[in-house]
C-alpha cells in the first residue's frame, strides 16, 4: 500500500486494480445550474468492493459522502439502483497510470475517475463518463 496514512499497512484493505465497481448515474439534482447536463446524467457516484463490504463514494458539491454496506452480488446491487430509476454500469478498478492525473475541477466525475484509476482529461460530465465506461474493454 502506497500511503503514509495507513497506520498499519498490514491490516489495510486497499482498492486494487481488478476490484469490482459499480458506477451509478442519476437525473435528480438539487442544484439548478446542473440542469444543463444531459437528462439521466446529472450526477454520479461509485461503489467499490472492499473486503467483505461495498463502499459508496459520493462526491457532492458541499461534501464527500462515504458509506459502507453489506456485500451482495453486484448484479443484484445494480438491479436495485436500476429499479430506483438510475443507470448503473458494472465495471472494475483500473491500474492508474503512474503520473499526475489531469488537473481538472473537482466534481463527482473526477471523484469517480480517481477511484477507478481513469486519467481521461476529455471526460468531464457524467454522460461522458458513461460513454467512456461503456466503450471501455474493462467492464
Amino acid at each position: 500500500m502506497d500511503t503514509a496514512f495507513a497506520t498499519d499497512p498490514a491490516h489495510a484493505t486497499p482498492i486494487r486494480p481488478g476490484t469490482p465497481a459499480l458506477v451509478v448515474f442519476r437525473d435528480r439534482t438539487e442544484l439548478a445550474w446542473l440542469r444543463w447536463l444531459a437528462r439521466g446524467f446529472r450526477h454520479c457516484a461509485v461503489i467499490v468492493r472492499l473486503g467483505g463490504d461495498w463502499v459508496l463514494i459520493d462526491s457532492l458539491s458541499h461534501s464527500l459522502f462515504v458509506a459502507r454496506f453489506a456485500a451482495e452480488p453486484i448484479d443484484r446491487l445494480a438491479a436495485r439502483y436500476r429499479a430506483a430509476g438510475m443507470i448503473a454500469v458494472e465495471t472494475r478498478v483500473r491500474a492508474a497510470p503512474p503520473r499526475l492525473a489531469p488537473i481538472l475541477p473537482f466534481s463527482c466525475v473526477e471523484a469517480v475517475k480517481r477511484v477507478l484509476g481513469i486519467h481521461a482529461w476529455t471526460v468531464l460530465t457524467p454522460r461522458q463518463l458513461h460513454r467512456h465506461l461503456t466503450a471501455s474493454s474493462i467492464r
